[in-house]
Order: structure tokens, then sequence, then C-alpha cells
């Protein structure tokens, strides 16, 4: 009986050495190892992560850039087109428009330019502030400027047999915010053949102008979008971007005077 206990005693210590050798555990060398490149697969991935927000981000501000310069540049555009509009009269004939259809002031070095536009309005037209027109004929007139300290396109838009023209910017409401600039030049037709034959700053005759050179510096409204480097700007100049690191871009448009521009040449 003894001995059958004995040898039930030593099966089961065999049975549980073997459990103990078969539940061995990691050493510290290979914990250590695991943790290692567990914290490289995550330092990798946080990496990726951050690189693919950082272009989305950019991506979504240079879109957002590209919007308002075209914007910007529709709202303005449209009013040089409409630049000298006459309305006919039912009953007489009018050819000639009484106002000054453009005209504009030179900001200088680092400071925005301004342009005013007039034209004639129908009933149901309507200047850059939204007031309507009530007298057919009486003249829209349309003052684009830049607020330099708050950057933002600023109109001001006034409806009159003689409109007067805004004093010092900033005036007027605001159409487009992150505008930093407005360059103006004028094409000039000196010998009367519906050609440009120069631009200029600021015309001695505004009756010579045909076509308007627009170029709007729009940027980014967060901060922090692109690295250190440099922009163009709309005088065509390489410009170190500020510390604010705002993407920034210079958006260019020519456009005609209609009104100025004939079939024959």
């Amino acid at each position: 009986m003894t001995t059958s206990i004995n040898q039930q005693d030593r099966f089961e210590s065999k049975c549980m050495n073997g459990i103990w050798n078969a539940q061995q555990g990691f050493t510290l060398v290979e914990l250590m190892i695991g943790m290692i490149v567990g914290l490289v697969l995550l330092l990798v991935i946080g990496t990726v992560f951050v690189s693919s927000q950082g272009v989305f981000r950019e991506q979504e501000d240079n879109a957002r850039v590209q919007e308002n310069g075209r914007f910007a540049l529709e709202v303005i555009g449209r009013s040089i087109k409409q630049a000298g509009h006459v309305e006919m009269p039912f009953t007489g004939f009018k050819v000639e428009f009484t106002g000054t259809a453009i005209s504009g002031t030179n900001g200088g070095a680092g400071v925005a330019d301004t342009l005013t536009v007039q034209f004639e309005g129908a009933i149901g037209d309507s200047d850059c502030d939204g007031k309507g027109v009530t007298v057919a004929g009486t003249i829209i007139q349309n003052h684009f400027n830049i607020d330099a300290a708050n950057a933002e396109l600023r109109c001001s838009g006034e409806i009159s047999n003689t409109p007067p023209v805004p004093g010092a910017p900033p005036v007027g409401n605001v159409l487009l915010s992150n505008a930093e600039d407005l360059q103006i030049l004028y094409g000039i037709d000196s010998t009367s053949d519906q050609s440009v034959d120069q631009y200029t700053e600021l015309p001695a005759d505004w009756e010579q102008v045909i076509t308007v050179r627009v170029c709007v510096l729009i940027r980014s409204e967060k901060t922090n979008v692109v690295s250190a480097g440099n922009y163009l700007d709309c005088n065509g100049a390489s410009v170190a971007i500020p510390a604010d690191r705002r993407l920034r871009r210079a958006f260019t448009s020519t456009i005609n005077l209609r009104n100025r521009i004939n079939d024959t040449p």
C-alpha cells in the first residue's frame, strides 16, 4: 500500500514539473525587445498620420485660397466689364457715358491700390453694397479697396447722378476676408487702334484705358500651414514667408472694358 502511494506521488510530481516546464514565460530581454519593436511601430504610424494630416490641411487651405482668389477677381472683373455702360432710353438717343468710367489711386510700395468703377444702372441693378437702382439711368459706383489692418477686401457702393469718390480706405462693406493686397495696372490705348500700347500704374488720361490688370493677394485663414520659404507677391517679387506661416497666393486677371471696345480695329 505504501509502495503504491509513493509511486502515485512520484507520478504527480513528474506531471507538475512538466506543467511548470511547459508554462515558462518570456525572459526580460525578450520583453524589452518586444517593447522596442512596438514603440518603433507606434512611432512609424504616428509619423505617417501626422504627415498625412499636414498634407491634407495644406491642400484644404490651398483650395480655400484659390476659391477666394477666383471670387475676388470675379466680383472686381464684373464691375470693370460694366464700366462706362450706358442705358439706352426708349426715346431719344444717348451714346456717351456722362460719368468717369474708371479711375483709381496708386498706393505705392507696400500699399494697396484702389479702383473706382462707374456705369449706368437699370431698374433691378444694384451696387456692391446691395443698394438697388430706383431711377433708370442713374450712375452706379463701386469703389474697391483693401483694409490692410484686417486683411479685408472692401467695396463702397453709391448710386447717384454724380456720386463722389470715397476718401482714403478702408471704406465700405467687407467683400472678402484674408485679402492682403490689391494692385492695379491700366492698359492704355494712346493710338486709338483699340490695342494696348502700354500698362501703367496711373494713367495721365483715364479715357485711354481699355483694359485693367487686377492682382489680389490672398492668404489662408489658418496659421502654420507652410514651412519657411518664399512666395510671389502681386509685383512678381519673391517675399519671405512671415512668422505666421500662412499660405499666400497672388491671383491676376486682365479684363477688357467692353464699352470701349468696338467690333472694328
